[in-house]
């Protein structure tokens, strides 16, 4: 009997405990990527079109273009549940070969490189455990890499965000702007 009134006061003890409201993870950052070309570099593949235009009277070589992928890390601090700001940075461009037809040599390479560097403000349409849905605006400037450093004023507009799962979770977004347009993915982690 004493056992189990022991068990009861502990109890009792206890409840103050779990009846404690958890608190809502202040900080989130996330990594994404997307293919679809940003703004800068389907403008810099317009001019390399204009070089290989150019190139089409040498018939000895080709132009040959690789766009890897917008690579992007956000960190956000969210001052509620429905309002966040924070930085974000990212990775995007395209390199360009002058290839000879016939062996496939490299002959000469070009890049640029652009690294965007932005505040964020971000709006939560629906906050849920699980699923959040979003939208942000995006504004800083874009550092261009190349023969020469270039910095360009930077807006990405994103009006439609989700965002599945409670610590861990996947992202998707879609947007509009200088780092990308269309769509991009990613993985995040709250704490």
């Amino acid at each position: 009997m004493k056992k189990l009134i022991s068990a009861i006061l502990l109890f009792a003890l206890a409840v103050p405990v779990f009846a404690q409201e958890t608190q809502e993870p202040r900080w989130t950052v996330r990594a994404s990527a997307g293919y679809i070309p940003s703004v800068p570099t389907l403008v810099s593949i317009f001019g390399a079109v204009a070089v290989a235009i150019g190139l089409s009277e040498d018939d000895s070589q080709d132009l040959d273009m690789i766009i890897p992928p917008y690579f992007g890390v956000d960190a956000m601090y969210n001052f509620n549940s429905r309002w966040s700001a924070g930085i974000s940075t990212g990775y995007t461009g395209c390199v360009w070969n002058m290839v000879d037809k016939e062996t496939r040599a490299v002959e000469s390479s070009s890049f640029i490189t652009f690294v965007p560097f932005n505040a964020v403000g971000r709006f939560n349409y629906l906050n849920k455990p699980v699923v959040k849905l979003y939208g942000s605006l995006e504004a800083g400037v874009l550092l261009s890499f190349g023969d020469k450093l270039a910095l360009t004023p930077n807006v990405q507009l994103n009006p439609i965000g989700v965002e599945y799962g409670n610590k861990f979770f996947g992202m998707a977004e879609l947007g509009v702007g200088m780092n990308y347009l269309g769509g991009r993915l990613g993985v995040g982690y709250r704490f």
